[in-house]
């Protein structure tokens, strides 16, 4: 007999040896894994989960990337061209040539835009989330491939955890950013397209339909990556 920690409720369960797939908590009724992809055993698929695994290094190192960059970024463009503005996480960007500067959302609150830059600083807040999620993720992932590697040894209370959260914290990533985009994006429509007759559109940037198709790839390959240990 085995006796591992439920990833829930962190009670104790006995599994015989030989246990593996898919289980029911009989404390909390959680459902959970437990097998060869929990023992760190090789899977048998080959080249396909190889470019699986190599695909969702891929989307994860750019996810990582982006949604570092991002906190600097246009995420949704205002006015293009020589003179550009643009919002970022962090306030309305104008540049104009190669100089650029940016009105913090905390200085809105105090001018006739004190709407826009409330819902600012929310959506500011969803994408610093996003990216602790990504961190964690990353995190996770990594202490998860190490071990697999034979590279770290820690308890299995701990893999069991890294495991489970590694998956969780991937589809928060892409939760926070995408209701970022979209508060933010709706917003802007309403308030500065509204008061400008729609002589300015507001209209996603390259940048974030960029970075929300690396999160959905990363979120895509995790659950690849999960169905092949099973």
């Amino acid at each position: 007999m085995v006796v591992i920690e439920c990833p829930h409720c962190e009670e104790h369960i006995e599994l015989d040896d030989d246990a593996s797939g898919l289980f029911e908590c009989p404390f909390c009724e959680g459902e959970f894994e437990w097998g060869e992809s929990d023992t760190l055993a090789p899977t048998s698929a080959g080249g396909a989960n190889n470019s699986i695994t190599t695909f969702s290094h891929v989307a994860h190192g750019l996810g990582g990337v982006l949604l570092i960059f991002g906190l600097f970024s246009n995420w949704v463009i205002l006015i293009s061209g020589q003179i550009s503005l643009g919002i970022t996480p962090l306030g309305i960007k104008g540049s104009f040539g190669g100089l650029s500067e940016t009105s913090s959302w905390f200085e809105g609150l105090s001018s006739e835009d004190a709407f826009l830059a409330f819902v600012g600083l929310i959506f500011m807040i969803l994408v610093i989330i996003a990216l602790l999620f990504q961190i964690a993720h990353i995190t996770f992932r990594i202490i998860v491939h190490m071990t697999e590697a034979g590279n770290l040894e820690i308890s299995i209370k701990m893999i069991e955890r890294a495991y489970y959260k590694r998956w969780a914290t991937s589809k928060g990533a892409l939760i926070c950013t995408v209701a970022g985009y979209l508060l933010i994006q709706l917003t802007a429509f309403i308030t500065i397209g509204a008061d400008t007759e729609f002589e300015i559109i507001p209209r996603p940037s390259f940048y974030v339909i960029s970075l929300i198709a690396a999160l959905i790839a990363q979120v895509y390959f995790s659950y690849q990556e999960t169905l092949m240990n099973q």
